[in-house]
């Protein structure tokens, strides 16, 4: 694909910085121990059945795929997607629609019943596509593959339907395509038990408490040498940060956060009563998105979205959530995208100011041009359950959009009904969440997130010339 994008008129806000207590980067690792890291209880531990990360965080350790991203010392930074050999040692396109891989001899999955330790083929990387195919809620993006078939014991072919740059990008997102033993579906019901998950992993589920703690042990027989470096794993089941915090300070956790979230409050407060702690910065590759019905009254009318871009100080976030670190630089792509990102400074100033500007008068002035000298009251609907940060966002968009006139109501839902009002488009002028946690390709913050009736298209964004270049962008390898 080639880097082509334009400005988009729906509102996307900062993007996220990480923070958390972690080894500083370059030292040399060291063999042995066991990781613990607290986590939220998972909904379910089937990786082809649930989209959210705390399936993935319990079900990535487990699982190899076909290709996969750099880890560690590997990556270069957080947006490193570089394909890499996993169960595949090789890939061609030998046409523009066909894509062939050949899968490494003797790797093998988990010494557990019914597979026992046996080899990886062909046959359970069909299995595998085709399974995440049926039941995952991102099947869409193996919407293109026409078919998958096993050319033999080592080989699979998958022939699409028309060119789809995304595709390996896809196949390496450690929360897709999980490759699993083919005789998992006769012989488990579901998933959700330490006998159900096989995998190539690096780590071996061995035992899982609801409501405790999920073990892992390391995998002898891992396909990469030296890996990996820990004896075991525990992701702990702790939902409150202040427990989390409390752990982590006694020495009982290792991050602070699945993601290692700290406020620059609870990393200060952390720094004076454990001062070896480390805390270290990190671009996400994720975005903090503002809903907006643009498909109804108010939102449909471009200068009151631009009214709700110029009342967001972004400066004054980033200064007060993330350290004063970050970039400033709103817009449909991830700043840690660096190939994919058209900044500010490249376009046109007179649209480049909604991305980067805050000008209260201004947002007050659109209002009134639009017919809204008063505002307007309007919910922001959420789940209070993001991470840390999350909690100031909300607080901090309702008082911005108040400056200007919005009567704005943070109204909080639970999460499965926060996901179905948003997605299908079912909720009343405006949300907020985060966009695109754990996603790793462009395509999926611009023809997943824009293109005219995709369930993702929260702001119900109907423009057929973004259409047709949306279609075009993916198309080309």
């Amino acid at each position: 694909m080639r880097p082509s994008r334009r400005l988009f008129t729906v509102l996307i806000v900062a993007a996220l910085m990480a923070a958390g207590a972690a080894p500083a980067a370059a030292q040399t690792p060291k063999r042995g121990g066991i990781f613990h890291v607290p986590a939220p209880e998972p909904p379910s531990l089937d990786p082809h059945q649930i989209a959210g990360f705390s399936t993935h965080l319990y079900a990535s350790p487990v699982y190899g795929h076909l290709v996969r991203f750099p880890a560690g010392p590997e990556a270069k930074d957080s947006a490193d997607h570089r394909i890499m050999p996993d169960i595949a040692e090789k890939w061609e396109y030998t046409t523009p629609t066909t894509l062939v891989f050949t899968l490494r001899k003797g790797i093998r999955f988990h010494k557990k019943p019914p597979v026992n330790g046996r080899e990886v083929t062909a046959e359970d990387v069909k299995f595998s596509l085709e399974r995440f195919r049926a039941k995952s809620p991102l099947r869409s993006r193996l919407e293109p593959v026409q078919s998958i078939d096993v050319l033999d014991r080592y080989t699979v072919r998958l022939v699409l339907r028309e060119p789809f740059a995304p595709l390996l990008n896809h196949l390496a997102n450690p929360a897709h395509c999980a490759i699993m033993p083919r005789e998992i579906d006769d012989k488990f019901k579901d998933l959700n038990t330490p006998e159900a998950m096989i995998g190539t992993g690096p780590f071996v589920l061995r035992t899982y408490e609801r409501g405790v703690r999920a073990v892992y042990e390391r995998n002898p027989d891992y396909h990469m040498p030296g890996l990996p470096y820990l004896d075991g794993l525990s992701i702990d089941i702790v939902p409150d940060q202040a427990a989390r915090l409390s752990l982590l300070r006694a020495g009982k956790l290792q991050l602070a956060h699945w993601w290692g979230w700290l406020t620059p409050e609870e990393g200060r407060a952390l720094k004076r009563t454990n001062p070896e702690m480390v805390i270290s910065t990190q671009m996400v590759v994720d975005l903090a998105h503002i809903y907006m019905r643009t498909d109804q009254p108010p939102f449909n009318d471009v200068r009151v979205r631009r009214a709700v871009a110029l009342a967001i100080d972004r400066k004054a976030w980033r200064d007060a959530l993330h350290f004063g670190e970050g970039c400033l630089d709103s817009g449909p792509v991830p700043c840690s995208m660096t190939e994919w990102k058209l900044t500010a400074e490249k376009i046109d100033p007179a649209k480049a100011r909604y991305l980067t500007g805050y000008d209260v008068q201004e947002a007050k002035r659109l209002l009134a041009e639009a017919g809204v000298p008063r505002g307007f009251p309007t919910p922001i609907h959420h789940w209070p359950g993001f991470a840390p940060p999350w909690r100031s966002y909300y607080d901090l968009v309702a008082e911005s959009l108040n400056t200007i006139g919005l009567g704005a109501e943070l109204r909080p839902e639970d999460i499965g009904r926060y996901n179905t009002m948003t997605f299908l488009g079912k909720y009343d002028k405006m949300g907020m969440g985060p966009t695109g946690a754990g996603e790793t390709e462009v395509d999926s913050f611009l023809h997943e997130m824009f293109y005219t009736g995709v369930p993702r298209n929260r702001s119900r964004v109907a423009d057929p010339e973004l259409d047709r270049m949306l279609v075009a962008q993916r198309r080309e390898l």
